[in-house]
């Protein structure tokens, strides 16, 4: 009987942290001005698989993939003003993109005698000013991971 108990108990245990897990990637909490706009981002990823672009806004080019190594990225770039975001959480850049992680987000850089094993996570968008374009620093933070299986219904 302990044995069964035991046996239940191992079954109904979460999955080991390396279990992959899927996801539906945000992208928001960008800061700006209110006279400024977001015309472009770029994330370096590491340790992330991209399965799917589930919707590309308007005007957009985005780009997602990583190499044979774990290394990524998921870019995206207005045509021009008319397209580029206004605010600093974009719907259109809401559970637009499919992924799956292999282990818990790493928040940042990690250096040891060996090398630099990169944060999950890591890039700048480019905000449209009325002097010109500025960089702000994109981190995990920037980053919404909603637990899915597949791209939302349209």
């Amino acid at each position: 009987m302990n044995l069964t108990l035991a046996a239940l108990a191992l079954a109904a245990a979460p999955a080991p942290v390396d279990h992959p897990r899927t996801y539906l990637l945000s992208v928001g909490g960008i800061a700006r001005r209110d006279s400024e706009s977001i015309q472009a981002f770029s994330i370096k990823t590491w340790g992330v698989e991209f399965a799917a672009v589930c919707r590309i806004p308007s005007g957009w080019r985005i780009k997602a993939g990583s190499s044979a190594t774990p290394d990524g990225e998921l870019s995206g770039e207005g045509s021009h003003g008319a397209t580029w975001f206004n605010h600093g959480n974009p719907r259109e850049l809401r559970m637009f993109v499919l992924v799956t992680l292999y282990g818990p987000v790493q928040r940042a850089d990690i250096r040891d005698a060996t090398g630099v094993v990169p944060a999950t996570f890591k890039g700048h968008a480019t905000i449209s000013t009325d002097q010109g374009t500025r960089r702000a620093r994109l981190t995990y933070r920037n980053l919404r991971l909603t637990p899915a299986r597949h791209c939302p219904a349209r």
